[in-house]
């Protein structure tokens, strides 16, 4: 984890302490939203209320100062100045592009020049309402208008018409009953109607390929007529998400289908941990004990509660905290948990090819030479793979035995010991499936494994040294083969790291000709890289 990140959370946290609801202070009441430019036909809005927020006692250790002079050197507007700021936005009506605007409400009075200057340079002088205003030069291109000198609107073209009309004239749609009814004393509301966009999405939803699972999501658009969040961030903190059901009954089918996909994202959870959480260590089953606890502790709080037609889903004060802090603990554990793991499964695959590495130089020291990457009938087929012949090597004997050396991998009988892979030829960190391994010999012409024949240590000392070249490589898993099959990682010249580099975190690891066993980074030089490969290169090579 980074060290911005960890220091993100950490001010994260630090603000959600802030907001404890030992810290309420009397606020003035909100301004009342003018709703006259929110057109009849909006589907989306949303209100806030900067000017409220960022004066408050509460958000004292914000960097105050720094936002308000961003604000006017990129914008031309403090916002400090900010009263209040309203969203609002068409549903597109083909062949016309969805409309949107926004309102700006000021606490003193601003003058057009200057305002916005990204915006104000791509547009030109027009006229509207008898009042100078700047045009946008193409159909979703923002256009500025100021009605009065406390109110600036930005908006396509054609909405802005729309709004300046409305608030001449105002006809009061869904929309703007809707917040009405919600009141002016949140910092923050947005609210979305379902019912004009249902035609929007009905093709879109019925095309999607949905899990089972969660096959009857295609209906929340039947069953839902508004979406509606709402934040206040001083005196009592909250958050609340609000779906409106069409009725009782879709409420409580909404209800449920809401309950079914928490219960599957806990099955989901519990199964990712019990695949995650395997080792025996202490520390590991403690923290998945941890994480067991806190995910059905916020699943279920995740479960909205049904008041009629409505489902709501909030969270205030001490409780936003608790959710915070345990958000903040999960990013700060785990990962470091999830790093020890991985430490630990580095480093014992880096064992297991250590272990390889005194089989194979016993292997030679015994019968005089490597092992041949494969044995072969006599006609040249290859049968078993190196893996089964250093079997003796590495203890198993009796495994060893079991095998028809004179019959190929796949035979009747031989195929039936695949599943009695040994451990040591399993990457801790690998997801390859059973009988699988991606612990591979360097196949192709200069590699150590090039001939049909195993070579001495003598000819590699002679040659580029044993300590400069490669006899295994960790393989990404994509490159896994059966473990008894004469197939291993085929060497390309012109790309040497292709197969190579993610078998952990970083890199892979790499068994040397002298026993030695090395990480490799996934960002060597493919130069350096190639010359390791190879065993008569004549290259000299630094650091890797």
């Amino acid at each position: 984890m980074s060290r911005t990140y960890r220091a993100t959370i950490c001010y994260v946290l630090t603000l959600a302490m802030v907001w404890s609801p030992s810290l309420v202070y009397g606020q003035p009441p909100a301004a009342k939203s003018d709703l006259s430019y929110v057109t009849p036909t909006a589907a989306f809005a949303a209100v806030a209320r900067p000017r409220r927020v960022l004066t408050a006692p509460e958000m004292a250790m914000l960097p105050i100062e720094v936002i308000s002079a961003a604000g006017k050197k990129e914008l031309g507007i403090d916002p400090l100045d900010i009263e209040q700021i309203m969203v609002v936005a068409n549903p597109p009506q083909p062949p016309l592009p969805p409309g949107a605007g926004l309102v700006i409400r000021f606490s003193k009075p601003y003058a057009m020049e200057g305002l916005l200057p990204p915006i104000a340079e791509q547009t030109v002088a027009a006229q509207l309402d008898g009042k100078p205003y700047r045009r946008g030069q193409g159909p979703m291109a923002p256009s500025m208008f100021m009605p009065d000198d406390r109110t600036l609107i930005v908006a396509t073209d054609q909405m802005l018409q729309e709004m300046v009309a409305n608030s001449k004239q105002p006809v009061a749609g869904k929309m703007s009953r809707t917040l009405a009814a919600a009141g002016g004393s949140n910092d923050f509301m947005a609210i979305l109607l379902v019912e004009p966009l249902r035609p929007l999405v009905a093709p879109a939803l019925a095309a999607a390929p949905l899990p089972p699972q969660f096959a009857d999501a295609k209906k929340v658009r039947e069953l839902l007529s508004v979406v509606a969040l709402r934040l206040n961030l001083i005196g009592n903190t909250e958050i609340a998400l609000v779906l409106r059901a069409n009725d009782e009954a879709a409420a409580k089918e909404l209800e449920a289908l809401a309950n079914r996909s928490i219960d599957f994202a806990g099955q989901m959870l519990q199964a990712q941990m019990a695949a995650e959480m395997t080792g025996d260590d202490p520390v590991e089953q403690a923290m998945k004990q941890y994480m067991t606890r806190m995910s059905k502790q916020t699943l279920d709080a995740l479960r909205p509660v049904r008041k009629g037609n409505c489902l709501e889903l909030s969270g205030s004060g001490q409780q936003n905290m608790q959710i915070a802090t345990i958000g903040v603990l999960v990013a700060l554990l785990l990962p470091a948990i999830q790093a020890a793991r991985e430490a630990a499964r580095r480093t014992q695959s880096m064992n297991h090819l250590k272990q390889l590495g005194i089989a194979m130089l016993t292997h030679e020291m015994n019968l005089k030479t490597l092992p041949a990457r494969a044995s072969f009938d006599g006609e040249g087929k290859p049968l078993l793979s190196w893996r089964v012949h250093l079997l003796p090597y590495l203890d198993q004997q009796q495994l060893y035995d079991q095998f028809k050396l004179d019959e190929p991998w796949d035979s009747e009988h031989n195929k039936k010991l695949i599943p009695q892979m040994p451990a040591l030829f399993i990457n801790p960190s690998s997801a390859a499936g059973p009988g699988l391994t991606t612990y591979l010999v360097p196949v192709g012409k200069g590699t150590v494994f090039e001939s049909d024949k195993g070579l001495t240590l003598d000819l590699l000392s002679a040659r580029d040294g044993t300590s400069n070249t490669i006899m295994v490589v960790e393989a990404n898993d994509d490159q896994a083969v059966v473990w008894t099959k004469p197939d291993d990682w085929q060497y390309d010249a012109e790309k040497p790291l292709a197969g190579l580099g993610n078998a952990h975190p970083g890199g892979f690891g790499a068994l040397f000709a002298d026993g030695s066993v090395h990480f490799i980074s996934a960002d060597v030089d493919p130069t350096v890289f190639r010359a390791l490969l190879t065993y008569m290169g004549g290259e000299r090579v630094g650091n890797f």
